[in-house]
Order: structure tokens, then C-alpha cells, then sequence
């Protein structure tokens, strides 16, 4: 039997909707990470290594507000690609999105923690001189913590783009 939610995702990809849960996800894990860096778990600053990396001598502002557009960005176009996971994999009903958005962010998280200190030693001029600190192995330099904040900052990102886009391509 086919429920109402895997008959409107089988034909219905809505681009708005996925683009609107990635940046609402990607805010969300602003927050998660942000949380993290003000308890002591991390001292990683991400908005600071993404906009340093495309404008190593910028003012504060600038640096910051290329790095928030840059990760709204990356949120909204990884949710492109999720929510087309999602299709694929057909959920029956919101939650289950959900879960399979939970599976999804976690995966994309492990990722990302090993993925990123290779770029950024390979490609961040700033880490290159020093002036922000070698990421190590799985996000380490920063922080013990930190790999498991990356993580958990992806799934919560997951679970806001399933629900949020099964629940609006399913009304």
C-alpha cells in the first residue's frame, strides 16, 4: 500500500522547498556549533574559515558575511541532493523522513569531519601560514569535541530538511 507522502514525493520534487529547509537547516546548525564553541567543546569558527578562506584580509564584517553566505549556500545545495535522496528512498510518512533525514545528516557529517582538514590544510590560505590553527585528523585541532559537533550539527540539518520538505511536499 502506498501512503499519501510517498505518493506526493514520487512526483512532486520541489526545488523552493529544498532550498528553503537546507538554509533553515544550515541556520539551525549555526546554532549547534555556535553552542558548542560557547561551552569550550570547540574552538572551531567556522563562519570565520569559510569567509577567510575567499577573503583572508578582510575586515571582521565581511569575513563573517561571506562565511554566513557561503554556508546558507552550501546548506541550500546539499539539500538539493538530500531531498533527492529522499525521493529515491520513498519514505511512507513525515517521520520517516525525518529518520532517513537523521541516517542522511549523519552520514554527510562523518563526511565532512574527515573530508574538510584535508581541504583546508590543501587549500585554506590562512591555515597554510598558521594563523588559524592545523584542524588535525578529523577536525581535532580544534577541539575533542569538535568531531562529534560536526556530526551532530549535520544530523541536526538532517532532520530539519526532511521534515521540513516532507511536510510541505506532502500538504
Amino acid at each position: 500500500m502506498t501512503s499519501i507522502l510517498a505518493t506526493s514525493l514520487a512526483g512532486q520534487y520541489s526545488a523552493g522547498w529544498a532550498i528553503l529547509a537546507g538554509a533553515i537547516g544550515a541556520a539551525a546548525m549555526l546554532v549547534v556549533i555556535y553552542g558548542g564553541r560557547a561551552m569550550g567543546m570547540t574552538k572551531m569558527d567556522l563562519l570565520r574559515t569559510l569567509g577567510t578562506m575567499v577573503q583572508p584580509k578582510g575586515s571582521t564584517n565581511v569575513v563573517y558575511g561571506v562565511g554566513l553566505m557561503m554556508h546558507l549556500m552550501m546548506g541550500a545545495a546539499f539539500a538539493l541532493l538530500h531531498t533527492g535522496l529522499l525521493h529515491a528512498f520513498d519514505p511512507s510518512s513525515t517521520g520517516a523522513a525525518t529518520g532517513l533525514g537523521i541516517l542522511i545528516g549523519a552520514v554527510h557529517g562523518m563526511m565532512v569531519t574527515v573530508a574538510m582538514p584535508v581541504m583546508l590544510k590543501m587549500g585554506h590560505p590562512l591555515v597554510k601560514d598558521g594563523t588559524i590553527d592545523d584542524p588535525g585528523p578529523a577536525m581535532t585541532g580544534f577541539g575533542k569535541m569538535t568531531p562529534m559537533g560536526m556530526v551532530m550539527a549535520h544530523v541536526v540539518y538532517g532532520i530539519l530538511v526532511g521534515a521540513i520538505y516532507a511536510g510541505a511536499v506532502a500538504v
